[in-house]
């Protein structure tokens, strides 16, 4: 059922912005993502959470998806255990409306049949944060930014010649992860390593419902090696370098006819290769140029009984360069860059090729009118085979003296038609139009005194409307844009704080996304989300107690027999997190983490089993 008062309390409180997740004073935050430079997170006219990573990991939070489900409204249902096939949800939009960055690095998959990044084998020991902005940065981003951004930073050189750290956990599922790193600086270079494997046998894929459950178990294995360098060449121009490789086997269970079934023999193999080479100049105190210029490789193969089924390849070559400008209290970001991707894969037996070319040049500015904080940002892309495409944003800040803020901001975006769904045999379509959005959104938010405390308590809440078009679908039996969608989305979180060592906070989201023509809701988008969590951090010790539930949705069923049933309302589900980490000295670290709580069963993606109640012990060791 629909909440209409509190929709209406959301829109009277002019919607706010939304604070930084496990952060305490949000001006302090500095966010590199969707600003032209390095910027405090209260001057951003955008929703932002930014999430550390070792904390994340000190929750039982292993991969991306799971430090996602933290971040109010974003959705990214898995469907089984960790390794398995992750889509994003950001703020109503499409799986592949929100563009995920590694260093600012785009790191979806060319070769996949929309472009859709997984998140559900991208672990998090080479991540010192992860930073997520919401809502429309084609006009810094390009294609794919529709709903939003997720950047996630990687660890850095530190101070000293070697800084080492080991991780080490295990859990339920016969889980088995290890992380070792260092980082260091010796004389003018500096580096960072890190090493992480992650073994688990899983739990079975297919629910207990379905006539064709065994108990079979999917597990997964995966590994990821990074590094990030960096040389001073001079006291103003320094090289970089970055370099990540990551290998995913992953067990699945495809039906024979498209049902779900257990498959013990078949699996899927992921590969994913990354390397960036920059170069940054420091001409003055005031302006500063950057160049650099890599490629990403992408390898995905299905096997049953060891035979290789569906394969797919993608290549994307950037080049980019930018200038930042100082003056005067602005920042002004001019930049260019250029793209050639490439795909070859064979998708149920038909061979897919296919290349495009893509440059795009922007210019973004940021800084105060007085007390107002201004941010601007135009665009221009031009892709080989479809023409040009023109995105931006404008958005203002306004300060209520110290105890809160308004803002406004107004945007497009676009998401370019991907590889696959131009050149497919039989159904590709080659003169395919991008699919775009209108977006705009209004917040504030407020603290006050309470518990004594100047900043007992602390309200946000935000309301952003958007018009899509030209939505790529299927005409019959080939791609087309056929669809346009009208999203609607609300928010309000609620923090206290009745000690320094004790805060709590909720939050809820309400999502109307529907088809604009049909007025049907759009799948695996719930009308509804809330989740609180109480936080204690005393002396050494820590811990949290975490709930979360995810409203009724539409989806695609699938019957207790396992097969297609069309598509209808799934129920709610709620999944209760607790963990506690005790710091034995300043080295030393220990945590332990349960997940569902309850052991409630659920499904995130209808026809997919939830993962059952399960325990992580690690230690975590910084000499």
């Amino acid at each position: 059922m629909r909440l209409y008062s509190t929709r209406a309390a959301l829109l009277a409180a002019a919607s706010l912005v939304a604070l930084p997740a496990y952060a305490q004073d949000s001006s302090e935050v500095i966010v590199v993502t969707g600003a032209p430079a390095p910027t405090a997170v209260d001057s951003l006219p955008a929703s932002v959470t930014v999430i550390d990573a070792d904390e994340a990991r000190a929750r039982g939070e292993l991969s991306l998806d799971q430090a996602l489900a933290d971040v109010p409204g974003l959705q990214a249902p898995r469907t089984g255990p960790i390794g398995q096939q992750t889509s994003i949800f950001s703020g109503g939009f499409e799986s592949n409306h929100t563009l995920v960055l590694f260093d600012g690095v785009r790191i979806d998959d060319p070769s996949t049949p929309e472009s859709v990044f997984d998140a559900g084998q991208d672990t998090l020991g080479d991540a010192r944060g992860i930073e997520v902005v919401q809502g429309p940065l084609s006009s810094l981003y390009g294609s794919g930014a529709l709903g939003g951004v997720v950047n996630v930073l990687p660890r850095r050189g530190g101070e000293g010649a070697i800084n080492p750290r080991l991780d080490v956990a295990a859990g339920s599922f016969d889980t088995l992860i290890a992380n070792a790193g260092a980082d260091g600086a010796l004389g003018r270079f500096r580096y960072a390593l890190n090493a992480e494997g992650y073994a688990s046998e899983g739990y079975d894929i297919v629910p207990e419902r379905i006539s064709t459950h065994t108990g079979e178990k999917d597990g997964a294995d995966i590994t990821t090696l990074t590094g990030v360098f960096d040389y001073a060449l001079t006291d103003s121009l320094t090289l970089d370098l970055l370099l990540r490789q990551r290998e995913a086997r992953v067990d699945y269970d495809p039906g024979l006819f498209g049902d779900i079934s257990e498959n013990p023999e078949a699996d899927i193999e992921s590969d994913t290769a990354l390397w960036r080479l920059g170069a940054s100049w420091t001409l003055s105190d005031a302006l500063s140029l950057r160049l650099s210029g890599g490629a990403l490789e992408t390898d995905r193969v299905t096997s049953d009984f060891g035979i290789d089924g569906d394969n797919y390849h993608g290549d994307r070559d950037f080049a980019d360069i930018t200038a930042t400008w100082d003056v005067g209290g602005w920042s002004v970001l001019l930049g260019a860059q250029a793209e050639d991707e490439r795909i070859e894969a064979v998708s149920y037996g038909s061979p897919v090729a296919g290349d495009q070319e893509h440059w795009g040049a922007y210019i973004a500015a940021q800084g105060a009118l007085g007390p107002v904080e201004l941010t601007a940002a135009l665009r221009q892309d031009d892709f080989d085979g479809f023409g040009q495409e023109t995105t931006w944003r404008a958005g203002a800040a306004y300060p209520i003296g110290n105890v809160g803020r308004l803002y406004a901001s107004y945007g497009t975006a676009y998401r370019a038609p991907s590889l696959f769904e131009r050149f497919v045999p039989f159904y590709g379509n080659a003169s395919l139009d991008p699919e775009s959005a209108e977006t705009w959104e209004v917040g504030a938010d407020a603290r006050a005194a309470l518990f004594g405390r100047g900043d007992g308590f602390e309200v946000s809440a935000l309301y952003r409307s958007s018009e899509v078009e030209n939505l790529i679908g299927f005409v019959g039996f080939a791609y087309g844009n056929v669809d346009r969608a009208d999203i609607d989305y609300a928010e309000a979180r609620f923090t206290f704080r009745p000690t320094d060592w004790l805060n709590a906070r909720v939050v809820y989201a309400q999502t109307d996304a529907v088809n604009a023509a049909t007025g049907v809701a759009l799948q695996r988008r719930p009308e509804e989300a809330w989740s609180a969590e109480l936080n204690a951090e005393h002396g050494p010790f820590n811990a949290q107690l975490a709930w979360r539930q995810v409203g009724s949705r539409l989806d695609t069923l699938y019957n207790d027999a396992g097969f297609w049933s069309g598509v209808g309302e799934v129920e709610a589900y709620d999944i209760l997190r607790a963990s506690a980490s005790w710091a034995l000295s300043e080295e030393v670290k220990l945590y332990i983490a349960a997940d569902n709580v309850l052991d409630e069963t659920y499904e995130p993606v209808n026809g997919f089993a939830g993962a059952p109640a399960s325990v992580l012990v690690g230690i975590r060791v910084t000499p």
